[in-house]
């Protein structure tokens, strides 16, 4: 024992390590040198490590997993030595491929032979010390040069090898593989490599989506622009195809490890204002790709203030449809943001009256979601705001509310008992205290003309580009066809003219005298006077804001 460890020193300073700090573990007077195998990235990024160790001739065992998205392969030996990794054998197919180093002493250490299945065999833990004798294994399967074997008492041992007679002749990988690989090749001083780590990292992981996700992800998130440029190259590399299965794609590089990541970036980059360029990145394409529903609801706030409700409905409409079903279940959260998005779009349209755009909007709101109480009242609203409060009555009590409802269902059934009180009369709606009522007439059922209700005014006055327009019959008695008229300038004259029609909300009057008269400072102003409003009683109501004409 004391040769084989003399030997092992003298190996030692020949690579430049000390002797003094070697830490190997001892098989039969032979010393196997144990270390660790960091996989790097091209981008500098160690993307995993394990536990490993060398044998004689310069040969260790490595699981395919994890060295997938490496393209340098360091081993440090506990000793302090640390090694390159540059060759191999291994074909795509094998989960585990055998490895070599170069050794300036590749005869120290147990040597590599086939595993004997009629022969005992122990097991050397490569963490800590520790020594199982006599493993009971399955009958395993051939793979390539291993035989993949499971262990009877259904224990997976931490990473270890395999001896036997003194020879390492398989491996365990703790939690990289569940079995024991056991060599079923020849001896190791006789082995050739047939690959490279460049063959394997060509072969496992160039030009895949894995690969642009690596990328991305040693870009800084912190350089300035709220994540931007990080999130955009992982939006990018959604384009393209995947070059791994989900099994052996590495945990952080998983899609739900990389849509974890978008989800953060965005929602700071949204955070620091930059909501437009979060939406150009994550468009409806990535998102689909990506198929994670929570980022499309992440970002379904900007999409609504950048792009406006009809953008954020259709996203949720289509790619959410499409990242939904992919998934196979439905998601109730994603169904409570698009009702509540119809109902603020709703909202807003009632609020401008818009009735014609917010009826096509209500409609296909209601279609996806017929026993919604809120979108059914909106519906109400916008029907009262056309006037129709026979609809909107048949509407309100054709199902039943919630009582947190039904303070507003009260306000619209009132608001339609009005209307009824309101039918066969013109309702004048104002600013409520204000001293003016504005209301615009449609004269001789072709000209929209604007007036001022004015009962200090006798007469119905219509500027003269109106008059000239409509080519109205002048009106001519014993007096003239004029008379004086005092206004804010002075006594002016006016034509009297006859106004064929005048309708207001749908109520026509016929032959209504007029003046023709430019308002000094009100162009195109007409003032819609006694002559008019006598036909009709009055009623004011100046703190609601309504005038109520009752015809005579």
């Amino acid at each position: 024992r004391r040769v084989a460890l003399e030997h092992q020193k003298k190996a030692a300073a020949a690579e430049g390590v000390s002797p003094a700090v070697m830490k190997k573990t001892a098989v039969n007077d032979q010393t196997v040198i144990i270390g660790w195998l960091s996989v790097i990235d091209p981008w500098g990024h160690q993307v995993s490590k394990i536990r490993s160790a060398i044998t004689g001739a310069g040969w260790l065992a490595l699981p395919a997993r994890a060295c997938i998205g490496g393209k340098k392969w360091l081993f440090s030996a506990d000793s302090g030595g640390q090694y390159i990794v540059k060759y191999g054998l291994w074909k795509a197919v094998n989960n585990v491929g055998l490895w070599h180093i170069d050794l300036k002493d590749s005869s120290s250490g147990p040597a590599l032979r086939a595993w004997d299945d009629s022969l005992p065999v122990d097991w050397f833990r490569l963490t800590g010390t520790g020594v199982r004798r006599d493993i009971k294994l399955s009958p395993g399967k051939s793979a390539g040069n291993f035989v993949v074997c499971s262990f009877i008492n259904k224990r997976r041992p931490e990473a270890g090898i395999f001896v036997q007679n003194g020879s390492v002749v398989g491996w365990s990988f703790g939690p990289w593989l569940n079995n024991a690989y056991m060599w079923a090749g020849g001896p190791g001083e006789s082995l050739s490599n047939n690959s490279t780590v460049e063959d394997f990292y060509n072969q496992t992981f160039a030009g895949g989506r894995e690969e642009q996700f690596s990328k991305a992800l040693a870009l800084n998130a912190d350089s300035g622009n709220s994540g931007l440029t990080q999130l955009a190259a992982l939006a990018a590399a959604w384009q393209a195809e995947p070059k791994l299965s989900l099994g052996n794609t590495p945990d952080y590089l998983r899609p739900a490890e990389i849509t974890k990541l978008m989800r953060r970036l965005s929602r700071r980059a949204i955070r620091a204002g930059h909501g437009a360029e979060v939406v150009r990145i994550l468009n409806a394409d990535t998102l689909r790709r990506a198929a994670d529903i929570n980022l499309l609801m992440d970002i379904v706030p900007a999409v609504t203030t950048v792009s406006g409700f009809e953008a954020a409905t259709s996203l949720i409409e289509h790619t959410g449809r499409d990242i939904v079903q992919a998934g196979g279940h439905n998601v109730p959260a994603l169904n409570a943001m698009h009702a509540g998005l119809y109902r603020e779009w709703l909202q807003s349209l009632v609020t401008v009256r818009a009735v014609k755009e917010g009826m096509t909007i209500w409609r296909k709101a209601s279609d996806f979601y017929p026993k919604d109480p809120s979108l059914h009242l909106l519906g109400v609203e916008l029907l009262l705001a056309a006037g129709n409060w026979q609809a909107a009555d048949t509407l309100l009590y054709n199902r039943e509310y919630p009582a947190a409802l039904q303070d507003k269902v009260d306000l619209l059934g009132r608001r339609i008992s009005d209307m009824k009180g309101e039918a066969g009369k013109i309702v004048i709606h104002f600013q409520p205290g204000s001293s003016t009522i504005p209301v615009t007439a449609l004269l001789n059922a072709g000209m929209n003309q604007k007036f001022m209700v004015d009962t200090g005014a006798s007469m119905v006055t219509i500027p003269s580009d109106t008059a000239d327009a409509l080519g109205l019959k002048i009106i001519s008695d014993y007096h003239g066809s004029s008379q004086d008229v005092a206004t804010a300038g002075g006594m002016v004259s006016a034509i009297r003219v006859m106004i064929d029609t005048l309708e207001i909300n749908g109520w026509v009057e016929h032959d209504i005298p007029a003046l023709v008269l430019d308002i000094p400072g009100q162009p195109g102003m007409g003032l819609l006077g006694l002559n008019y409003l006598k036909r009709f009683k009055m009623n004011l109501n100046n703190g609601q804001g309504s005038l109520l004409l009752t015809p005579r």
